[in-house]
């Protein structure tokens, strides 16, 4: 099948959509597949794929690179069978009023409540759940129809979990043309263990660990308030968090007005090895958000066989069974969070049982299962 992959962003920029681009692609021409991917990106991108990629330049005004991505996804989609868009699907659904080629649509969240949410349109803290049932501005409504629309004009949506799907058919979208494909887990490099990990890192302290965005709906203030509590009961505990994002300069203040300079650091972004040292060498890992579509670096902490803590958010709720592989907490119960995080550290023997049973639970999160789906509703598109 020839297709055209429509993405905002492709290797070798950093973030989900492209990472997931570069390393599903070569999978789906070993199927048989041929493959041209329009995206933004500079001339001094590499070129070396076994496939076509065409960038166009974000250094222009946005009014004509939009231009000249529709007219680019013109010329290329006119000759494919089908289009998969991987996370920009506005010029798609626009330029396929013309085409009316058979198009396949990841999702992998809801853009009108993010943009939303860092351009403060909606009242900050407001979750994704109740921002699929109350009452909007005209200007956020719109985005929300914007969003219905294009997604509705894709044949085929693929989610990366049960939740994000429910999302989608809350859209109005038919839930026959949406389906559940769980994102896949790399192999995790061969790794020290757990005690070496520590004494490579010089940490002789219980350990919290959290990898996330720092996005508002991260909750990682929460983390931070929680370790509150936690030190109470253990004094010698310390929370580090990797990561960057727009909350970096709220959560130092809130670390500075709650003096946990000496508990907390943000330790920023961090390269995918440096942050497996610190999967492998913490004691317990925190995920505590309003949304997830589908945890990864929950499922990564899990593969590292590192207990985890996470809220009762979205596709958190399909990786953690609370009780048998982790720890799930009501999103809201800061108190709750932090018994959870002094449990793990106090009894650390049913922890380690836990995070065995979790790590042997991930086999759904291959990446073989992951291509299989992929092709199939691929091949389903044309049939």
């Amino acid at each position: 099948m020839r297709l055209c992959v429509v993405s905002g962003t492709f290797h070798p920029e950093p973030g989900g959509p492209p990472t997931f681009l570069y390393r599903l692609l070569p999978e789906l021409i070993q199927r048989g597949h041929s493959i041209h991917v329009v995206t933004y990106g500079e001339r001094d991108a590499p070129t070396d794929y076994p496939y076509a990629v065409t960038r166009i330049s974000r250094r222009q005004p946005i009014p004509f690179r939009l231009i000249q991505m529709s007219l680019t996804i013109l010329r290329v989609a006119r000759d494919s069978d089908a289009i998969f868009i991987s996370d920009y699907g506005l010029p798609v659904a626009v330029v396929n009023l013309i085409l009316r080629k058979p198009t396949l649509l990841k999702n992998v969240g809801d853009f009108a409540w993010e943009f939303s949410t860092r351009h403060d349109w909606i009242p900050r803290g407001q979750t994704i759940d109740e921002f699929q049932i109350v009452p909007h501005s005209p200007r956020v409504n719109f985005l929300r129809a914007v969003q219905r629309w294009y997604t509705a004009a894709a044949a085929t949506v693929i989610a990366p979990s049960q939740y994000s799907a429910s999302l989608v058919t809350g859209w109005g979208i038919d839930s026959n043309r949406v389906r559940v494909i769980y994102n896949a887990l790399d192999p995790m490099p061969n790794l020290s263990s757990h005690d070496q990990a520590r004494r490579d890192l010089n940490i002789n302290f219980p350990l919290i660990l959290t990898v996330a965005r720092l996005a508002p709906w991260k909750n990682v203030d929460k983390v931070i308030r929680a370790m509150m509590r936690v030190r109470e009961k253990f004094p010698e505990a310390r929370l580090i968090i990797i990561g960057d994002g727009p909350e970096h300069s709220n959560l130092q203040s809130l670390i500075s007005t709650l003096q946990l300079g000496d508990a907390v650091t943000l330790l920023g972004a961090q390269p995918s090895h440096v942050v497996h040292r610190y999967l492998r060498a913490a004691d317990v890992f925190v995920l505590f958000s309003t949304y997830e579509g589908l945890p990864h670096t929950v499922l990564e902490a899990m593969q590292a066989e590192t207990p985890v803590v996470v809220s009762d958010a979205g596709g958190n709720l399909e990786v953690v069974e609370n009780g048998i592989s982790g720890w799930v907490v009501n999103k809201n119960d800061e108190a709750g969070l932090a018994a959870g995080i002094a449990d793990v550290i106090a009894h650390p023997e049913s922890a380690a049982a836990r995070a065995k049973a979790a790590s042997s639970s991930l086999d759904r999160f291959s990446w073989n299962h992951l291509v299989d789906g992929y092709d199939h509703a691929l091949q389903e598109l044309i049939a």
